[in-house]
Formats: C-alpha cells, sequence, structure tokens
C-alpha cells in the first residue's frame, strides 16, 4: 500500500475556455450512453464527480444559464480559444 494520502486535494488551474470545452466533453459526450457501459462504477463516479466539480466552477466564474444560442456561441469561441493551448501530445 503507497503512503499516499488520497484524500488531499490537488489543484489544477485552467483557463475559462478550457474549463468550458472539458465540461461540455464530460456532460455531453462522456456522461451518454454507450459510451458509459465501456466504463467501470468507479470509472463512472470519477467522470461525474469531475462533471459536478467543473460545473460549479463554472457557476464560480459567472457561466450561469443561457439560451442555446448564447451557449453555442460561448463553446465555439471556447473552442477555437483551446486551439491555442500547448498540448505535448499534439505539438
Amino acid at each position: 500500500m503507497s503512503d499516499e494520502d488520497l484524500n488531499k486535494e490537488a489543484s489544477v488551474k485552467l483557463s475559462l475556455g478550457h474549463l468550458l470545452i472539458v465540461w461540455d466533453i464530460l456532460s455531453n459526450k462522456l456522461s451518454c450512453f454507450p459510451i458509459t457501459d465501456d466504463f467501470t462504477e468507479e470509472e463512472k463516479r470519477a467522470i461525474w464527480a469531475l462533471e459536478d466539480l467543473c460545473e460549479q466552477e463554472l457557476v464560480n466564474n459567472g457561466i450561469r444559464s443561457m439560451s442555446d444560442k448564447e451557449w453555442n456561441q460561448l463553446i465555439g469561441e471556447a473552442t477555437e480559444f483551446v486551439k491555442t493551448i500547448p498540448a505535448e501530445f499534439l505539438d
């Protein structure tokens, strides 16, 4: 057994644009069926808990309910923004 404290909170810094896309992926792609059929209950819990954390952080940053048109525009802007984020796998 490792000596790691799994209750210790870790801090990850994301830009708002990055957070929007991560939340959109978690809530609209990884939470739908049949994709989640491939995940264990523990993996589903981890994904859904991360989705909840991301959603709360969006609210904390002033992102609230909006019309579909406004939401799609915001996600479009965030999608363009994440194209500028360095990613080791792609770079």
